[in-house]
């Protein structure tokens, strides 16, 4: 990797980057349940989910509302097996398995198998000196019979 993005050059600190970002990204959704978790996307960002696609914060926000309202949600995303690929010195894409636990009540919830097995990608960029999700796509590789996600209901064909 020889990238420049976000203005960070040095390949350990980039690869560093974007490991936080992803990270990050998804302690957000289940320790803030997503309020604030826009502005870990670019201002016209897309989020495209199975079941939604946001596009700019404004409507990832409310996607994220929108998961909060669907009452006392307790989740983990587990993030595995993490690849970065330099797709040019402005963009950054980042791969990822994605394993959902998730429940309702309060803590500790009763384990249960998980949720979803999703394939995630994300294209990243530099954006006022820092590295924001330009585009995020999950695609739901195993969903439970009983998954009550607002974000992976499987679409109707």
């Amino acid at each position: 990797m020889r990238s420049q993005v976000g203005g960070i050059t040095d390949q350990a600190a980039l690869l560093t980057a974007v490991a936080g970002l992803v990270h990050g990204s998804w302690w957000n959704v289940d320790h803030e349940h997503g309020s604030g978790g826009e502005k870990f996307f670019l201002p016209d960002g897309v989020c495209e989910m199975p079941a939604m696609t946001m596009s700019g914060r404004d409507a990832i926000a409310e996607g994220y509302a929108s998961r909060r309202a669907a009452g006392d949600r307790v989740s983990r995303h587990l993030v595995s097996n993490l690849q970065v690929n330099e797709q040019d010195d402005s963009r950054i894409v980042a791969r990822y398995a994605l394993v959902l636990y998730a429940g309702h009540g309060s803590l500790p919830v009763s384990l249960q198998l998980p949720q979803a097995v999703c394939d995630v990608e994300d294209t990243l960029t530099g954006y006022d000196h820092d590295l924001l999700i330009a585009h995020r796509r999950l695609e739901a590789v195993f969903v439970a019979e009983d998954n009550d996600s607002v974000m992976l209901r499987r679409r109707e064909p």
